[in-house]
């Protein structure tokens, strides 16, 4: 054989090796004890650790990036809504730090600065700007890029949704910011007044997903249509002791005590 067909054959054999390697589905990844996830439209997975290693795996369980801003503290949320300018909340610092699709990083945001010494948490916007709740006045507000308020509501205990404010996770669906207080999930409109309680349940998280909320409750996914008003059990069985579950267009990914597994949806 001449040496020009010997090297086409390595090339190509290395070419197929390549593309099996980045193609081969592990089912499982293993994370230490006490980790979180989050994910992306893209499918990847986002495992955040109790010493507050940011790790992205692909939607086949390949590791993809690594981050560790250790001189920040402890990671209080991480919004992936967008894949290409990811969010990572430092609650005890009051900043905010954008990273790149790689997990590089990329900007941040000071909310000492404008005297917000009271956040309960953060999201990004659908415009890729900020909202936060602020304790201190009980009032969710949308904030720039640049610290420059855009719009706030009014206190959230002028509202009937009884007397324990404590929210803790917010998200812009687009049409509208939806907030999980206490349990139960307010609606907002883009204006950040304040509708209706969408869902009175017991609630510790929730992901929105085709226009349904998405949330674990009794070892079930559940998925709450706030248009139809309709609550329906998502057909994959977890195992028991789940702690956290993700749904995006191809895979579920499943939190339990050291590992996670990823799911094809189409199973």
């Amino acid at each position: 054989m001449s040496f020009t067909k010997k090297l086409i054959q390595f090339v190509l054999f290395a070419c197929i090796s390549h593309i099996q390697a980045q193609t081969t589905f592990q089912d499982t990844i293993p994370v230490p004890l006490g980790s979180t996830i989050s994910s992306d439209n893209l499918d990847n997975l986002y495992v955040i650790t109790p010493t507050n290693d940011i790790i992205k795996y692909n939607k086949n369980g390949q590791k993809l990036a690594t981050a560790n801003f250790k001189v920040l503290g402890n990671i209080s949320y991480l919004d992936a809504g967008n894949p290409f300018e990811i969010y990572v909340f430092y609650r005890d610092q009051n900043k905010i730090i954008f990273l790149d699709n790689m997990l590089n990083l990329r900007g941040e945001c000071d909310l000492e600065s404008i005297g917000i010494s009271q956040i309960a948490c953060v999201a990004r916007s659908s415009d890729n700007q900020i909202w936060l709740f602020d304790m201190s006045d009980q009032k969710l507000k949308k904030y720039s890029k640049d610290l420059k308020l855009l719009n706030e509501s009014a206190a959230l205990n002028n509202y009937p949704i009884g007397n324990n404010i404590s929210p803790n996770l917010i998200l812009d669906v687009n049409s509208s910011v939806l907030v999980l207080n206490n349990f139960n999930i307010l609606e907002f409109d883009l204006y950040a007044n304040f509708s209706k309680t969408v869902l009175i349940d017991t609630l510790k998280s929730f992901q929105f997903l085709n226009s349904k909320i998405v949330f674990l409750k009794n070892n079930s996914i559940m998925l709450y249509d706030k248009s139809l008003l309709k609550m329906e059990v998502f057909n994959q069985i977890i195992p028991l002791g789940t702690k956290g579950i993700r749904i995006e267009k191809e895979r579920l990914f499943i939190l339990k005590d050291e590992f996670v597994i990823l799911r094809p949806i189409s199973e």
